[in-house]
């Protein structure tokens, strides 16, 4: 059961997003290409080959020339949104766990989703694929799919994205914009794999990476820390001397450099969200600008 105090900021992240959706609407979605549709793009001088029966006879009159009419194809947009269930997303300091946020991501953009009148599933995964729900667009499936994500927990640890990347390529059988929110903390070589490549290939990828300040310094003090791997369990123990820390810091920043760049070369456009901010506006504004794409 989702913690009262996680309930009311879902219930306040539903409220705003709906406001705020209808501010940044930039319109129904259209596909770039042409096809069988209802949305005009634009009148062209009839070629041969053209179907005829696409010819506006009304331009075609008052330009004493035959024109045809061409429109957009229908799409409909899909959302799959992909969460990490692992343990390493239970990791979290003073403010938010990566769990909270990340559970006040998905909501973000479900929530934004139904207020745009668009199919939104849901994958969750750690080693294996835990959950999944094909798109759909009503408020009770938002409800579910948060109550459900937050339920899940997986017993073996580890984490695997490549199982969840193969998933996604048997089901998603049209274009679909896909949210990975993880930490990307995996031993796997996810970004040398053929099967991401396929699906950035196929898709419109985009990463969500929750952090927290904890991951990116050490904690005050002198002495030594105890810190255990949440995954694994392995226990070690970490200086706090100054040249520790710097070393630490870099090796940190270094991380993340490489993470953004492994995504550039994909390509997947990213977005990171620290845990002591709240998610909903930088997530909500990225949103808007992917359906304006």
């Amino acid at each position: 059961m989702i913690p009262e105090h996680v309930m009311r900021e879902l219930r306040y992240i539903e409220v705003y997003t709906a406001k705020r959706i209808r501010n940044l609407r930039v319109g129904p979605y259209t596909s770039p290409q042409r096809g069988p549709g209802f949305d005009f793009d634009e009148h062209q001088p009839y070629r041969v080959g053209d179907d005829v029966r696409r010819i506006d006879w009304n331009v075609t009159a008052r330009m004493d020339a035959p024109y045809v009419r061409h429109t957009h194809a229908e799409r409909e947009l899909n959302v799959m949104i992909a969460i990490d269930a692992s343990r390493s997303m239970e990791l979290g300091g003073t403010h938010r766990s990566k769990k909270e946020v990340m559970t006040f991501i998905t909501a973000s953009l479900l929530f934004s989703a139904v207020a745009d009148q668009i199919n939104t599933g849901f994958l969750a995964f750690a080693d294996r694929v835990l959950a999944y729900a094909p798109p759909r667009r009503t408020r009770a499936a938002a409800w579910t799919v948060l109550e459900r994500c937050w339920s899940l927990s997986d017993r073996s640890g580890r984490t695997r994205m490549l199982p969840a990347i193969r998933h996604l390529l048997t089901v998603l059988k049209r274009m679909s914009v896909v949210f990975i929110v993880s930490d990307f903390l995996s031993d796997e070589d996810l970004f040398g794999s053929a099967e991401l490549r396929m699906l950035a290939a196929r898709h419109d990828l985009i990463a969500v990476v929750p952090q927290d300040p904890t991951e990116a310094m050490l904690p005050g003090g002198r002495g030594y820390v105890h810190l255990r791997d949440l995954e694994s369990g392995r226990d070690v123990a970490v200086s706090l001397s100054p040249h520790t820390r710097r070393a630490y810091a870099a090796e940190m920043h270094a991380r993340q450099e490489a993470l953004a760049h492994a995504f550039y070369r994909v390509p997947m456009d990213h977005l990171f969200v620290s845990t002591d901010h709240s998610p909903v506006e930088p997530v909500l504004s990225l949103f808007a600008r992917r359906m304006a794409q």
